[in-house]
């Protein structure tokens, strides 16, 4: 298409003038064969010419490509090292990452207590996920101290982003008093929350305890 052709163009002239916001985005058209034609190769190349001039996109980039071996031969420690530079500037998806990679130890010495740290850091943003992590940690005392009502708090925070899985520990911790004040009517209102999303956890344990499914 032209308009992607005529785009593609404008971030060229503005890569090679040095804005690295530009060679990133030049970066994604040859990912994405957007008016241009498909090369994951050159597409490496200028993530990492927006990577080198502290580009936080272009650093996650480039460490996508090292994850994935798109262009340039897979290699988890220079993903890692990427990660964490783009993380460090805060971007969430980025320190998901690095914690993965620590909890898993992908190209990286396994630690889950920096795993912890740094899903906490994504649980500020928002990230649900990383929420329901730092849960289970101090739930199972997993890089974190076991800590009932800290389980408790963060579970309750992916709840209130609509995590199905999240909305039943809630309830359960509110039905069963454990890390939080027992109060029971608010937690089937949480179960059930659960089970109008059809999750079969929360479905199953109100048959098996004798609750409504609704």
């Amino acid at each position: 298409m032209q308009k992607e052709r005529n785009r593609a163009d404008a971030y060229r002239k503005a890569a090679y003038e040095g804005d690295a916001k530009a060679m990133n985005n030049l970066g994604v058209c040859y990912r994405r064969g957007a008016g241009v034609v498909q090369d994951l190769a050159t597409a490496f190349l200028w993530y990492m010419k927006a990577a080198e001039l502290d580009d936080v996109y272009g650093c996650f980039n480039v460490a996508e490509c090292y994850f994935k071996g798109e262009g340039v031969e897979q290699d988890l420690s220079k993903a890692f090292e990427w990660y964490l530079k783009a993380a460090g500037m805060g971007d969430k998806q980025s320190q998901v990452n690095v914690a993965n990679a620590y909890y898993l130890g992908q190209g990286v010495e396994a630690d889950h207590h920096k795993a912890y740290l740094w899903y906490r850091e994504a649980a500020f943003q928002g990230h649900i996920q990383s929420q329901k992590n730092l849960g289970a940690a101090h739930w199972n005392g997993d890089g974190a101290e076991k800590d009932e009502a800290e389980a408790a708090f963060w579970y309750e925070l992916a709840a209130q982003g609509g995590d199905p899985q999240a909305q039943f520990a809630t309830g359960w911790f509110l039905l069963t008093g454990t890390g939080v004040a027992q109060d029971k009517r608010l937690g089937l209102r949480w179960i059930h929350k659960a089970t109008a999303q059809g999750y079969q956890p929360a479905i199953d344990y109100c048959r098996e305890h004798g609750y409504s499914i609704h």
